[in-house]
């Protein structure tokens, strides 16, 4: 075939009889084996895109061919295939589209033929309307007619997903006046869709990509809209909850389209088949989907040409809908209430036009009602129905901070504004039992709050006030978590009245002693659990955090050095909050962490340190390891979300605190009072030192690898470390340095120049330290600590020595008094770790 190809391409007009010759031999090679034709088209290669006039008007020919062939039924499906490939080539005119659809239209029947033929009848009309939407033009009636009649009958999903994507460009770039009924026939007549994919289905396509492609055509121009409109509204009736939700998404996608003066001879039954599918929904999809799809139409008409005048669209569609649901609301206590104000919320929420009508219209009758009635049940479902204006009113006209929405309007509830606050105010400090009343009060103020200037200064104030005593003094759950949730999303959006009116009572609700804690008890006050639990919801805002620091500080303070303080519950539970809140502040990425940790730790750490250096060495709460762990956890929060050049300062001033012994960074309360030397890294020191080792061995596991770490020679430090770690009586202390050493070989072994110790010293000293029998049992165990976070180290930087050491570690597992402890030690190896070596604490792992 290539060769016949280039003789017949080539041929110059003295060769004309070898190039007849060709041309015979490729026709007859075709008419034997359809399948050729695409061989043909490939063949043809370079010569289709060529710009030599004489090649090109020898690819014309193809077309002629292909076209004439079409006559042929046997060879369809074939030279369709050809004809989509020819018709993605840059010489493929426009001339020689029209000619080629034409043909098609003229000798294809398309629904006589199986799928795959007519898929790429589908395909062919999508390329030339692609690129050469200009010609087709020329034939518009005629190709939009045809085009009709391919698809009659069309029932393959694949073929239908392709043609509706077609109609959508066929409305848009042709006349489809003189067929607009044939084409939405031809394309209603898939309303509603039913296609199920069958369990094996290798294509994909679901019924919603059906439904979608069928809805975009429906709502792709308005000529649709004196067909559709009916047929949609009957659709509606349907028994079907399926069939139902496409009608309604359907219209909704259409009302734009189609336009107010489309819309209004059907306003009546539009509201007819929404409301009953509100009034009675069997699920709360299907109600949501009307009541979307009233707004829409409300919407819509509210830009009608007469709006405001005697024939208002609008004020027509609006009528009946408010004197049905007013109907219901004069018992608001009963089921079609409720649905009676999401009905008004959706249609106010509308627009502008639609929310002032329907507030005139409603709002002083509610009022009323509300006024006259006697019963808490009644009360509440009226208050349910405000809230849902005050709902609307935020969505159409923004809340408070908003500056996207129109200055221009105001809300018109805004007339009502005074009589609502009383409503929500007295429901508050309602003193019957019926707390669902008080609950309305609550949402009702804060959805007042919430609005864009409708609240004055003094009026968000007072409710503030409301939600804190709330808080701090009801004995409702419910209420107390609406009131608190309430605070929290006001201090995001208003920080300053929160931390006025809010943060004070709270910190003042807060033990400062053990006498305190002891009084709280006697007179039930708020646990302090409960009032840091509402510290941490409403203190995520940064500056109101900053507030919050100091706060909590200084109870800690003040408890710690209360003489008859004996638990540190309480202050653990006050640094907690420090730590959720830090934690909240680094997963959004707050850019004022590295201030804490220059401000924050140093504090924490003079708390903790400060007991260990007094003369007398009796107990005192921040010695606990609990809250060595806290602080522990706050600095490592602090340290892994700040760069290397913060570390960088930082790290100078904990190896000033913890290796040379110098407080003079701490707070002067520490050093006014220090008696004795603090050195934390000795397995001589006092045990509250010893144990506030873990702060040290926290911060080195925080470094990021960039980070230089203020020492001479590190080999030797390290070495220091290690000696420590074995020697001592004290495991916290143990297992704090073990960490610390398997931190430093592992991140800053930089070009490996700890690598002559790691093998040569370190690794070969311990085993022989963990095989002494005549050492101490306890020596061996802390050898083999030490051992067993080494391997860790270097098994997870790939070095070679890390899998010798894993493989001796198995070989102590059937050593006497050992082998749990380095079977254990070996599920430390293999596995992660929650705070040490981690991705999140920058370790080397590859």
């Amino acid at each position: 075939m290539d060769r016949l190809i280039s003789t017949y391409i080539l041929a110059q007009t003295d060769s004309q009889e070898q190039a007849d010759a060709a041309i015979q031999d490729i026709v007859k090679d075709v008419g034997t084996s359809p399948a050729k034709l695409l061989s043909l088209v490939q063949g043809l290669g370079e010569y289709l895109t060529s710009d030599e006039a004489f090649v090109r008007s020898k690819v014309n020919v193809l077309v002629e061919f292909y076209c004439d062939r079409l006559a042929d039924q046997a060879c369809v499906p074939e030279l369709l295939k050809g004809l989509v490939a020819l018709s993605k080539f840059d010489k493929f005119t426009g001339v020689d589209c029209v000619k080629v659809v034409k043909a098609i239209l003229a000798l294809v029947n398309v629904q006589t033929y199986q799928q795959t033929a007519r898929h790429y009848v589908f395909l062919l009309f999508e390329s030339v309307i692609n690129r050469h939407t200009q010609n087709l033009r020329s034939m518009s009636s005629d190709f939009v007619f045809g085009f009709i009649q391919c698809l009659d009958g069309e029932k393959d999903p694949r073929n239908l997903l392709l043609a509706f994507q077609l109609i959508k460009k066929i409305i848009r770039e042709f006349d489809i006046a003189q067929h607009v009924e044939d084409l939405f026939e031809v394309t209603f007549c898939y309303f509603p869709i039913t296609f199920r994919p069958p369990p094996d289905d290798p294509y994909g396509i679901t019924s919603e990509h059906l439904k979608i492609g069928l809805r975009d055509c429906l709502s792709a121009t308005p000529y649709f809209a004196k067909f559709a409109l009916p047929l949609l509204l009957e659709k509606l009736s349907s028994s079907s909850g399926s069939a139902k939700k496409d009608s309604m998404e359907t219209i909704a996608a259409c009302v734009p389209v189609y336009g107010s003066s489309a819309l209004t001879p059907y306003a009546e039954e539009l509201w007819s088949g929404l409301q009953n599918e509100i009034f009675h929904a069997t699920g709360d999809e299907l109600e949501q989907v009307a009541l979307n799809t009233l707004q829409i139409i409300t919407t819509e008409l509210s830009m009608g040409v007469n709006l405001g005048g005697s024939n208002d669209p609008l004020e027509k569609f609006l009528r009946p809908i408010i004197a049905d649901c007013m109907t219901q609301l004069q018992q608001p206590e009963l089921k079609l209430a409720k649905p009676s104000g999401k009905i008004l919320k959706a249609c106010a929420m509308a627009s502008d036009p639609a929310f002032t009508s329907i507030t005139l219209a409603t709002i002083p009758t509610l009022l009323s009602q509300y006024t006259s009635s006697e019963q808490s049940t009644r009360k509440k479902a009226l208050l349910d129905v405000l809230l849902d204006f005050l709902d609307a009113s935020r969505a159409l006209y923004g809340s408070a901070g908003d500056s996207k929405h129109d200055a221009d309007f105001v809300t018109p509830p805004l007339t009502f504004k005074d009589r609502f606050f009383e409503l929500f105010t007295n429901a508050i400090m309602s003193s019957n039992e019926y707390n669902a009343l008080r609950l309305a009060g609550v949402k009702g103020l804060h959805g007042m709050i919430l609005l864009r200037e409708f609240l004055s200064e003094t009026e968000i104030s007072y409710s503030v006030r409301y939600f804190v005593n709330i808080v701090l003094e009801d004995p409702d759950v419910e209420l107390q978590e609406t009131a608190l949730n309430s605070l929290a999303s006001l201090a995001l959006i208003m920080p300053n009245v929160i931390r006025t009116m809010a943060l004070p009572p709270l910190f003042e609700m807060l033990p400062s002693s053990q006498s305190d804690m002891e009084v709280d008890t006697v007179i039930q006050k708020k646990s302090p659990e409960y009032i840091l639990n509402a510290v941490t919801k409403i203190g995520l805002e940064p500056t109101l955090f900053a507030d919050i620091v100091p706060h909590i500080l200084e109870k800690v303070d003040l408890v710690s050095s209360d003489p008859h303080s004996s638990s540190a519950t309480y202050p653990i539970s006050l640094l907690t909050t420090l730590l959720v809140l830090l934690r909240k502040k680094a997963e959004l990425k707050h850019s004022d962490i590295p201030q804490y940790l220059d401000q924050l730790v140093p504090r924490l750490l003079g708390m903790c340190i400060f007991p260990t250096v007094c003369a007398d060495d009796a107990d005192h709460i921040m010695k606990k390891p609990e809250i060595l762990d806290v602080v522990a956890r706050i600095t490592r929060i602090l340290m892994i979300h700040v760069d290397a050049d913060v570390q960088n300062e930082f790290i100078k001033a904990i190896f000033a605190i913890f290796v040379d012994g110098n407080l003079s960074v701490l707070p002067s309360k520490v050093q006014d009072v220090q008696q004795v030397p603090f050195t934390p890294l000795r397995s001589d020191s006092r045990v509250s030192q010893q144990n506030a080792s873990v702060l040290f061995a926290t911060v080195i596991d925080g470094c990021r690898q960039q980070v230089t770490l203020p020492v001479e020679n590190l080999q030797q430090f390290t070495g220091s470390l290690v000696e420590v770690a074995i020697k001592t009586a004290n495991t916290t202390q143990r297992a704090a340095l073990s960490k610390t050493v398997a931190t430093i070989l592992n991140k800053f072994n930089k070009a490996n120049v700890l690598q002559p110790f790691i093998s040569q010293t370190l690794v070969p000293e311990l085993h022989n330290r963990i095989l002494q029998e005549h050492a101490s049992i306890e020596e061996r165990e802390a050898a083999l600590t030490m051992y067993i976070w080494v391997t860790k180290a270097m098994v997870l930087s790939t070095s070679a020595i890390g899998y010798d050491m894993a493989g001796e570690l198995m070989n102590i597992f059937s050593v006497p008094h050992l082998g749990k402890t380095a079977a254990d030690g070996f599920k430390l190896v293999i596995g992660e770790q929650q705070y040490v070596l981690t991705k999140e604490t920058f370790a080397v792992i590859r």
